[in-house]
């Protein structure tokens, strides 16, 4: 049984038995500060560092329950508003109010207001949607899942909005959480100080506190339409990707740690890029023990790891005269929560800083383990990458080159590679990646390597613009709640594309997972947020695209010919409206998306593919193909959501079995016997889907 949804539990469920001022507890009244905000005959709010201001009625939010914003700007005037914009909701007398949750006000600033929809007799959306769909939830989950989306995109909207008039804004007050202040309310659910009235701040840039008002604005009001947080742990947050700044609801008492980045989080880097394979590829020689060069390897190699999700497939090579160890030699593995600990333990277990170096085995090693996984369906399906650090020289022939050129255009590869120390050669290492669309890090021994290797994802969210949310999941830290958030990135459109930054909302803010996984929708939810993380994200990185990727690195990493100062001030990108047939599929089963990376005039030669089926993928997957025509106008956005609704169609395993592993692990067990080493720490992994023959990607 869902406890929250029995009747006695919250009595305001019934919207028609309540009262239009209210619950007799926590009675509608009017906002104290409202003269201050008069402007004639209309509220106006001006956010900080703008002439421009939004304009609203004298009876905004006083007195009556009624869906005050429903058409409004910033945030409801829009074709497809998130669903808070159409519910009844006034404003409360804090220290008045029981038997709901009031929220403070983060519209107008220095205003100290509550809120509440609770007592106007709303309920959260799974609520009222597990009631209205309980005999059809199953073909209906899309309806929820649109109102995440919803919610998330009305926040990249506003993220996008304010950044560029924010950016030189400073002194805009927040809410720290270092300490936090307000901070009381310590229940045996979150095991913290909280405050749920309010969004909370980690800042670390001036200009941060004047994005987070009207983040947080969003924020309070999905938390205050979908919070139950007396039930269950949930956040809802965002990070900037300047700073590495956060801001989330609840506020709660959370000072991070010197070591923290939200950027290097699995949430972060998977909600900004696509699935991918990595190899990361440590030279563990024995001049690694200079300047504890071994130690900081191995720092970073963990590091990586935490940025990938159950969505990435990988595997880790240390070599040096040869092959010192490999985690798992047979084939890329999926990174699921356990699978990362396993890695990382792995890598405690080795021996670094022995040896001579030996590039060619490898780059030898790390083709053949993708080559195997393609051929064996061990894949994402996607972009690949291949992460190489050495502190030392080796001997490299043109031959090796031609080759290693000929194994990354087949397998659809970059190379990154990183040169530490002042003995390391930046000759070969920057060949590697010019040659093969990656970029060139040449690296002192002083550098924060963690944080360098960890950003080679930034590769990935440059070139793509992803229009759904990503989905995974993970233990809270401190309270030990299993969360499932939803993220999506933000973008710098005022010249060429850039990330701002990522923003997630846990399902947990709505329903708690665990009670859902007993329904008949279930199976459908899981399959579908599993398919929508799934999906392969073309890169749109040409060579200009690509030079500037490496220019933001340094000089030092320029492939081409130009200097720093001469590169061009702007790139083509692919034409926004040039898409693929995203239900189509191709003669073997497979989607357009898993084209990406491959190159589709080969499917006959190489994929056994008619001609006419050849000619099919061409015509219907041309973004996945990377065939678009190219254009100057690249600030309109890729996204073809119309209106920022998630495909109803069934999921991809009721129409083919050519699909990668499911968000959903069905157990893990002990295994013991010759392949245990192998695959990392004695663990096996079953999952609810496997992929089943070679695919394309």
């Amino acid at each position: 049984m869902l406890r929250f949804l029995v009747p006695w539990a919250l009595p305001w469920l019934a919207s028609s038995d309540v009262s239009p001022t209210g619950m007799p507890t926590c009675p509608c009244t009017e906002w104290a500060n409202l003269e201050n905000y008069r402007v004639g005959d209309v509220i106006r709010y001006t956010p900080k560092g703008q002439s421009t201001g939004y304009d609203y009625p004298l009876n905004y939010g006083n007195l009556e329950c009624k869906a005050h914003d429903q058409g409004l700007q910033p945030f409801c005037h829009v074709e497809s508003p998130p669903a808070w914009c159409a519910q009844k909701w006034c404003y409360v007398d804090k220290s008045a109010c029981t038997g709901a949750v009031p929220y403070r006000s983060q519209l107008f600033e220095n205003s100290d207001t509550y809120y509440s929809y609770q007592t106007c007799g709303e309920s959260n959306q799974f609520n009222t949607w597990i009631q209205s769909n309980a005999a059809s939830a199953a073909s209906e989950v899309t309806e929820l899942l649109d109102v995440v989306l919803g919610y998330l995109w009305s926040t990249r909207d506003r993220v996008e909005t304010e950044q560029s008039v924010l950016s030189q804004v400073r002194g805009c007050e927040f809410k720290d959480q270092c300490p936090c202040l307000e901070c009381s309310h310590q229940s045996n659910i979150w095991k913290m100080k909280t405050d749920f009235s309010s969004v909370g701040v980690n800042a670390r840039d001036d200009s941060f506190g004047c994005l987070a008002r009207p983040v947080s604005q969003s924020y309070m009001n999905v938390a205050a339409k979908e919070g139950e947080p007396m039930e269950r742990v949930g956040y809802i947050y965002f990070s900037d990707h300047a700073s590495g700044s956060y801001l989330g609801w609840p506020a709660v008492e959370w000072c991070q740690a010197d070591d923290y980045d939200p950027r290097l989080r699995p949430w972060y880097s998977s909600g900004s890029t696509g699935p991918k394979d990595v190899v990361i590829v440590i030279d563990v020689s024995g001049s690694m023990q200079t300047a504890g060069r071994y130690v900081k390897a191995k720092q970073a190699a963990k590091a990586l790891i935490d940025t990938l999700e159950w969505k990435d497939f990988a595997d880790i090579i240390l070599f040096n005269n040869g092959i010192s160890a490999q985690f798992s030699s047979e084939r890329l593995v999926p990174m699921f929560d356990e699978r990362r600990k396993a890695a990382k333990s792995w890598l405690e277990n080795q021996q670094f800083a022995s040896g001579g170096t030996n590039f060619k085995a490898a780059l030898e090693a790390a083709f053949d383990v993708i080559s195997r996984s393609v051929s064996s369906g061990d894949t994402s399906m996607c972009q690949k990458a291949i992460l190489f650090l050495t502190d030392g020289e080796a001997e490299f022939s043109d031959g090796d080159f031609a080759w290693t050129r000929r194994q990354a255009e087949q397998l659809s590869v970059a190379v990154f590679t990183y040169a530490l120390g002042s003995g390391a050669d930046a000759t070969i290492t920057k060949r590697l990646a010019c040659e093969n669309k990656g970029i060139f890090y040449q690296l002192q021994d002083g550098v924060d390597l963690s944080k360098v290797m960890s950003r080679y994802y930034e590769y990935f969210a440059a070139g793509v613009e992803i229009c759904t949310p990503s989905f995974t999941r993970y233990k809270d830290a401190v309270t030990d709640a299993e969360l499932w958030p939803a993220c999506l990135p933000a973008y710098d459109r005022s010249s060429e594309k850039g990330l701002l930054g990522v923003s997630c909302f846990d399902l947990n803010v709505m329903v708690d997972p665990a009670t859902m996984e007993s329904q008949d929708y279930y199976d459908n939810f899981v399959c579908k947020v599993s398919d929508l993380t799934k999906q392969c994200r073309q890169l749109d990185l040409n060579d200009c695209r690509l030079e500037k990727l490496r220019a933001a690195v340094g000089p030092a990493s320029i492939c081409s010919a130009l200097t720093f100062s001469s590169l061009p001030s702007t790139c083509e990108c692919a034409d926004p409206a040039c898409q693929d047939n995203e239900d189509w599929l191709d003669e073997k089963g497979y989607f357009c998306d898993t084209w990406v990376g491959d190159n589709c005039y080969g499917a006959m030669e190489d994929w056994g593919y008619s001609a006419a089926g050849q000619q099919a993928v061409l015509a219907q997957c041309k973004r996945s193909c990377g065939i678009c025509p190219q254009t100057s106008s690249c600030q309109a956005g890729q996204c073809q959501l119309t209106p920022n609704k998630i495909s109803s169609t069934g999921c991809r395993k009721e129409r083919t079995d050519k699909v990668s592993p499911s968000l959903i692990v069905t157990e893990w067990t002990s295994f013991s016997g010759p392949a245990s080493s192998a695959l990392g720490g004695g663990l096996w992994l079953q999952v609810a889907l496997v992929v089943v023959s070679a695919a394309p990607g």
